[in-house]
């Protein structure tokens, strides 16, 4: 008596030696859903939207509004979007890098015509490039007090957002009583700055410090105003708040940096992305001010792109990646990886919550809950991993799995993997983008110009081929049985790596399978779209009844 059983259907490994893999495990698994124990299939995503065509990014804005088809940003190269942390904007205000410049949209310019976003303004604002000119008065006073005053201004624009100082003016000496006309304010920079008031700082007068304070705001169409020595507010808070590097700058703290990209949400307010050889912070909750100073540089690599989890951000480069905590940008603390496992492609990045998950030339890696790994060790060998050109690999994260599409160079397929281990799961189909709507709890795809929800459609069809249950003399199996939900499923028999028997079956009742030959070694394939529980063949239809 001899019963085969295949059933758990716990994906497909290729590392191991087919014969040596647990009964469970198969060696192709094809469109297989995983999860519930038993073999299905996924569902085609259900187009929802449309875009123009080569676009490589998408993004649905309206994530407020409990929608599919509105309203989806898309880029024909690989953007990074954050929204932004502001709790009272009612605009969306979204920001974005990977499209030339640092730039934000939100609701209201961006959505105006599609294709979306229809506009789109710089992340930050230039300093003013001159000085202000200025020229003091005494008062006439009969015992004056001589003070000695500096003056800068600052562009505002209609959000609020306020650029770095202009170069300082000169010294103006007068009375305490006295007054100061100021003029000569630059003319604003050519671009969509969105420009409206300028503001006035002023120092202290006989304070030796070097602070300036807040002396009053005028129209930015006005060409000179009067210091009537009103009293002085707030502390100039600005010095370095440089736009995203790529912003045009100009004027006197015009510097050249790489442009920002890989645009990070962090906690606590801050954004991150990389300029150059370096990652950038910007002050918290202030998505348009970039300080130079706010600079994290690894060691002996460049970075390629960024993942968080909790507080944690994990710097993935060219080499060895970099651990970083803490709770402003200024008070970062750094700690080189302990697994060398440099990152092969940034769109490969997915930051699933209690992890980082990144493609690497060896294989998938993580970093979070259970300490650092190479997933796919022990489930796919390194030669493998490179059939899939880990430099292709785009991933998401969809209930807890990492779902990634690749192009070995057939055309873009897919595989999904959990990150706490188990069997991979290949897919037939690959996407040139995707999208997670934490909102809708929802993964969105992208096939040519069709969006599609995940999951959502006419079903897949499965295929998955057990393992080679290898026996210890040669035998004949007499007869089978597909326990499923429904019918039909399709059967085949392999019997030392050949096919001996296909067959559409259509209930639950046991079937026969042809005599004529012995076999040490056999392997069951199902492929269909019904969902099977248990899958077994024996020797006669009398033990298939005792199951």
């Amino acid at each position: 008596m001899a019963v085969i059983r295949y059933g758990g259907f716990a994906g497909e490994n290729r590392a191991i030696n087919p014969v040596m893999l647990p009964d469970t495990v198969g060696v192709v698994s094809r469109n297989q859903k995983p999860g519930r124990g038993d073999l299905r299939a996924w569902k085609s995503p259900a187009t929802v939207a449309t875009v123009p065509s080569g676009r490589q990014t998408i993004y649905r804005m309206g994530r407020d509004v409990d929608s599919d088809a509105q309203y989806w940003l898309s880029w024909t190269t690989a953007v990074n979007v954050v929204r932004g942390f502001d709790a009272a904007d009612t605009t969306e205000q979204t920001y974005y890098t990977g499209d030339g410049a640092p730039k934000f949209t939100n609701n209201v310019i961006g959505l105006a015509t599609a294709p979306y976003p229809t506009a789109s303004r710089p992340m930050g604002i230039p300093a003013p490039a001159g000085a202000p000119t200025v020229a003091g008065t005494n008062s006439g006073a009969a015992s004056p007090v001589i003070e000695y005053y500096y003056y800068v201004y600052t562009y505002v624009n209609s959000l609020g957002w306020e650029s770095a100082p202009s170069p300082v003016s000169a010294l103006v000496t007068r009375d305490n009583l006295g007054s100061t006309a100021i003029s000569g304010f630059s003319s604003v920079p050519s671009g969509n700055y969105d420009i409206a008031t300028i503001r006035i700082y002023r120092t202290q007068g006989s304070s030796t410090g070097t602070d300036f304070y807040f002396l009053r705001e005028i129209a930015l169409a006005t060409s000179s105003t009067t210091d009537d020595n009103r009293a002085l507010g707030e502390n100039l808070a600005t010095n370095l708040w440089f736009p995203a590097p790529g912003v045009p700058t100009g004027g006197a703290t015009s510097i050249t940096e790489p442009t920002l990209s890989n645009l990070t949400a962090m906690w606590n307010g801050m954004m991150s992305g990389i300029s150059g050889n370096s990652v950038r912070i910007c002050e918290p909750y202030t998505p348009y001010a970039w300080p130079a100073n706010y600079e994290i540089i690894p060691p002996d690599s460049k970075p390629v792109g960024l993942g968080v989890f909790g507080q944690t951000m994990l710097v993935l480069t060219t080499g060895r990646p970099l651990i970083v905590q803490g709770s402003t940008p200024d008070g970062m603390d750094q700690q080189p990886f302990e697994m060398q496992q440099a990152c092969v492609s940034a769109r490969s990045i997915v930051s699933m919550g209690s992890g980082v998950a990144w493609a690497s030339e060896d294989g998938l890696c993580w970093y979070g809950s259970g300490g650092a790994r190479v997933i796919t060790n022990g489930i796919m060998l390194r030669e493998d991993w490179q059939a899939l050109v880990p430099s292709s690999i785009i991933g998401k994260m969809y209930e807890g799995l990492y779902l990634g599409s690749y192009d070995d160079g057939s055309g873009r397929k897919g595989f999904i993997i959990d990150p706490n281990g188990g069997g991979i799961f290949f897919l037939d189909v690959g996407y040139e983008a995707m999208y997670f709507d934490s909102l809708k709890d929802q993964l969105y795809v992208l096939t040519g110009t069709n969006i599609g929800k995940w999951d959502t459609g006419t079903s897949l069809t499965y295929r998955s081929r057990s393992k080679p249950f290898r026996q210890g003399s040669p035998i004949n199996f007499a007869a089978a049985v597909v326990v499923a939900n429904a019918y039909p499923v399709t059967f085949r028999l392999y019997a030392d790596g050949v096919l001996k028997h296909t067959q559409t079956v259509a209930d639950r009742n046991p079937f026969r399978l042809p005599s004529g030959y012995r076999a040490f070694e056999f392997q069951i394939e199902l492929e269909g779209t019904n969902p099977v529980q248990d899958v077994a063949i024996a020797t006669s239809v009398e033990e298939l009844k005792q199951l």
